[in-house]
């Protein structure tokens, strides 16, 4: 089983999960809103939460 944590942004009042910087190909970097920028480390609005999802297939 694996876990997978989906993180998501309510900066505008509906969720939007954070994504990946397609720009940079760092694999260290957090998810960033691509609405306001914040991300899971840097959340000066507290509009961050997230959501564990468990996968058996594996």
């Amino acid at each position: 089983m694996t876990v997978y944590r989906q993180w998501f942004c309510k900066c505008s009042g509906k969720a939007l999960e954070l994504v990946g910087d397609p720009h940079i190909e760092e694999e260290s970097l957090e998810p960033t809103c691509p609405r306001c920028g914040a991300t899971p480390s840097s959340d000066p609005k507290h509009t961050i939460s997230f959501k564990d999802r468990d996968n058996y297939s594996d």
